[in-house]
């Protein structure tokens, strides 16, 4: 398999309450190796919504997240973040990204994090055909953070300027790395992470990799506009 797509899901305070009970019995259905992260108590329960489908379950507790050390400087948002937790488990995205490639279980070459209720497929059900495509993969480089906007246009760095602590450019809800790059993506990350997060901001994943895109551009290759478009896109 040339591509494995890395998810996770724990019960949280979130911003769609219950949605994700309904969600998820087509979000998750994506024809695709999967690594998933989850607490025991969910797990039963995201294993039924891939039976048939190839997915190596980790069980793992949002305690253990490399993030969890700075659980007392994050700050809430009732809107765009209402739960410490939940921001924990979007800056904790690319560190299970980077575990799922060390452990490699479908030997694969590109790593793909996904949201578990991922946007495009929350009320239909995604195609039967196996993802991605590969001809369209295969077009992608191997040394870049591979991204969809959070817009239809490209970063404006006005926008930035004058809405920083809330406007982000990249989309966080699903994203691209080549196994070539992905340590020196999460050091980088670690940086950023160290850099930023206080309580003058709710720092969000997709705000943390704005930031890194404003100093990094050449690391950074947009795919597509949109949330979630990177998965429609290669289909």
């Amino acid at each position: 398999m040339k591509l494995t797509c890395v998810s996770g899901y724990w019960k949280i305070k979130n911003k769609h309450g219950n949605k994700f009970d309904i969600w998820l019995k087509n979000s998750l259905r994506i024809n695709c190796p999967y690594v998933f992260f989850c607490d025991k108590e969910t797990m039963t329960r995201i294993k039924e919504y891939r039976v048939g489908l190839p997915t190596h379950f980790i069980e793992c507790n949002i305690e253990d997240f490399y993030t969890y050390k700075y659980k007392d400087k994050m700050l809430t948002h009732s809107q765009h973040c209402p739960s410490v937790e939940l921001n924990l488990i979007w800056n904790e995205k690319i560190f299970l990204l980077q575990k799922a490639y060390k452990l490699n279980p479908f030997n694969s070459e590109y790593f793909k994090w996904i949201d578990a209720g991922h946007a495009i497929f929350r009320k239909k059900s995604p195609p039967n055909n196996s993802f991605p495509n590969l001809e369209k993969l295969n077009l992608l480089p191997k040394d870049k953070f591979i991204y969809s906007s959070s817009e239809l246009i490209n970063f404006n760095k006005k926008l930035f300027e004058k809405h920083n602590i809330l406007y982000h450019h990249i989309a966080g809800t699903t994203y691209i790395l080549h196994k070539n790059i992905i340590d020196n993506f999460v050091e980088i990350y670690k940086i950023n992470l160290d850099k930023f997060v206080d309580k003058n901001n709710i720092w969000t994943d997709q705000i943390i990799l704005t930031y890194i895109y404003k100093d990094n551009k050449d690391l950074f290759y947009k795919l597509c506009d949109g949330y979630g478009e990177i998965t429609r896109y290669l289909y």
